[in-house]
């Protein structure tokens, strides 16, 4: 029997850790985004000669994941423009210290880092939509606004009137082989970018540099020696086509940045990790530690100092995490050492929370997350996420008619999320559900329990059709496997059933060796005291 537990120890420390060097993300070496880490990302954002965008994200939020399919199509569609700007990005899960430089308030966060040595400027935001020809526009447009840009770098702004006067001089000192006439600023940028040539540059049709160079609709200019337009070919709408014409003028057939064959990195798939799908609806009290342990190291870690709110909110969270979770008495203790620092201050730093964290850490308080039956297929689906809904619905359940109550907890959930929840599309999804249903209106705890899981339903409802595991797909919960009297052949749930089982289904908390602890329900201080129940409750 003991070489048995030694066994199933073992196993347990080998589990992968969600700090663990090496780990696949949303993004690997077969794609286009350069992947920096706290030990390189300043040697790559600010050696000065190129200009980066850059994607502050989170591998467990649902929206990055959402997200990634399209950073990689802007990196493909810019690969060309890689000698003045780079696709990059930091995952916040692994280096979260680098995320709280910038600054960053919600997942994913993009944004511009000009040519620069300067260390401290933290780049501009881009707040558009989320579609990669408005983010490859934008990124252009940035590009443009650089100021004394590398010499390297092509033009990217229309010939003025002034220039086209110069260059029709014929003592010009320079002039373009090739003027380029459009409509619209945004070809010419983006045509600039892909030909990378100090040679070419670009004028708006229906601009007076045009009509000083004798252009009256688009077409490709050739600059004779003497300053004037020795032909204009009318173009295609086509872009690779225009740009084949240019560099045929040029005398240069090839096309810029292009593929040498070999490896087709459109045909990548993550890899998927066999996963024990039959432990996916336990209340592994595993899961739970590693999502509160994701939660304060990662998601309010990456504050630099907390508002007013901001620290009321993480005070009520941590007392209803401490109170109505089901803990052993160690971890318990753990949990009231990082209670009682926050609860003693008024202002609060990242430095003081850090060390609060360090000090309940020395006490055993766990500094890495590892998930049971919570973890995914692949590295970036379920854990955190995961063991936060479950640790939600197990606190509500566990405080039901006992102090603080289910309402006092659903109230310390929603002001979490508001506060700390870093993947901006879901905690804004959930605040506008949160509104809807009236959350913080509710006064019952029975209606509390019940309401969250109704907009927990809502919720995998919504995921069902977007990004999710492959191997665990969005269902409506409790499915009629774990309690046939939930719900009927239509789907239809009974409510008084699906408390029942909520109240039975999460007070079953299991420790990863096996054993399962039945948490008593908790007593209300003006009721007389009860048996207490194994693990300190």
């Amino acid at each position: 029997m003991k070489g048995c537990c030694n066994v199933i120890i073992i196993a347990f420390l080998l589990l992968p850790r969600i700090n663990a060097a090496g780990v696949k993300t949303l993004f690997d070496e077969n794609d286009e985004v350069i992947v920096y880490k706290e030990s390189d990302y300043q040697k790559g954002l600010y050696d000065g000669t190129k200009a980066h965008t850059f994607l502050l994200y989170s591998s467990w939020c649902g929206h990055c994941q959402k997200f990634a399919p399209v950073y990689k199509e802007i990196a493909d569609a810019i690969k060309s423009w890689s000698s003045i700007v780079l696709v990059t990005g930091v995952d916040c899960v692994y280096d979260v210290s680098v995320c709280r430089l910038y600054n960053v308030r919600g997942y994913p966060t993009i944004r511009f880092i000009g040519p620069t040595t300067n260390t401290s400027d933290t780049g501009i935001t881009y707040d558009g939509n989320r579609a990669k020809d408005a983010i490859v526009d934008w990124i252009a447009t940035q590009l443009a606004e650089v100021k004394n840009p590398p010499a390297s770098w092509p033009n990217l702004h229309p010939v003025t009137e002034s220039e086209a006067t110069t260059y029709k001089s014929s003592s010009a000192n320079f002039r373009p082989k090739i003027i380029l006439f459009v409509n619209n600023e945004k070809v010419g940028r983006q045509t600039m970018l892909d030909m990378q040539s100090r040679e070419i540059r670009f004028a708006l049709v229906n601009s007076t540099a045009a009509a000083v160079l004798g252009a009256k609709s688009r077409g490709i200019g050739v600059l004779s020696e003497n300053g004037k337009i020795s032909h204009i070919a009318n173009i295609e709408s086509d872009t690779a086509k225009l740009e084949e014409s240019m560099r045929h003028i040029l005398g240069n057939e090839t096309s810029s940045n292009t593929d040498s064959g070999g490896e087709d990195k459109g045909n990548n798939q993550d890899s998927l990790e066999f996963v024990d799908t039959s432990l996916q609806y336990n209340v592994y009290e595993l899961d739970m530690q590693s999502a509160i342990n994701t939660a304060l190291y990662m998601e309010v870690g990456l504050k630099t100092e907390f508002t007013e709110k901001e620290l009321e909110d993480l005070k009520n969270f941590i007392s209803v995490v401490r109170r109505c979770g089901s803990w052993t008495l160690d971890y318990k203790k753990q949990l009231g050492r990082i209670k009682k620092g926050v609860d003693k201050v008024t202002t609060l730093t990242n430095t003081e929370w850090t060390d609060i964290l360090e000090d309940a850490a020395d006490a055993g308080f766990p500094r890495n997350s590892t998930f049971l039956g919570c973890k995914g297929s692949k590295p970036t689906t379920r854990g955190y996420t995961c063991g936060l809904w479950i640790l939600f619905h197990t606190m509500l359940t566990s405080c039901y008619k006992a102090s603080p109550g289910s309402v006092s907890v659903l109230r310390a959930i929603h002001g979490y999320v508001d506060s700390f929840f870093t993947c901006s599309y879901c905690r804004n999804h959930f605040l506008s559900m949160s509104e809807q249903m009236k959350l913080l209106s509710i006064t019952d705890d029975q209606t509390a329990i019940m309401a969250f899981w109704e907009a927990h339903n809502q919720v995998n409802h919504r995921l069902s059709t977007e990004v999710h595991d492959p191997y665990f797909p969005k269902v409506q919960f409790p499915p009629r496997s774990l309690c046939g009297k939930c719900s009927d052949d239509t789907g239809q749930f009974n409510s008084d059933h699906v408390f029942g089982f909520l109240m039975k289904h999460y007070r079953r908390v299991e420790t990863p060796f096996g054993n399962t602890r039945v948490t008593a329900r908790r007593k209300n201080k003006k009721s007389k005291k009860g048996k207490k129940g194994k693990g300190g409750g």
